[in-house]
């Protein structure tokens, strides 16, 4: 039987990150918690979510934080539109 074939999703849990990277998942949370991850993270709701393709770039020595391609060229100088990188802060508990 066939099994269709599985697109790898764009976005990553801490969890995936750490795999991929051969870290464990603390290890990972640690430096996010510390700032020096050095991958762009989004928060959605309260997760942290990581690109697969900076983590990728990361692993090949290249720039992770580099903006990748994510639309047809801008219209006004034909170069491609590049996507914001959003990163996650820690922020100091007030309370």
């Amino acid at each position: 039987m066939n099994r269709p074939q599985r697109t790898p999703t764009p976005l990553l849990s801490v969890e995936e990150t750490a795999i991929l990277l051969g870290e464990t998942r603390s290890t990972v949370y640690r430096a996010v918690k510390a700032g020096t991850l050095p991958l762009p993270m989004f928060l959605i709701g309260s997760r942290i979510r990581i690109p697969r393709s900076a983590v990728e770039r990361l692993i090949a020595g290249e720039d992770p934080r580099q903006p990748v391609s994510i639309g047809p060229a801008d219209e006004q100088d034909g170069q491609p539109d590049s996507a914001p990188w959003f990163h996650l802060e820690a922020s100091e508990d007030s309370s």
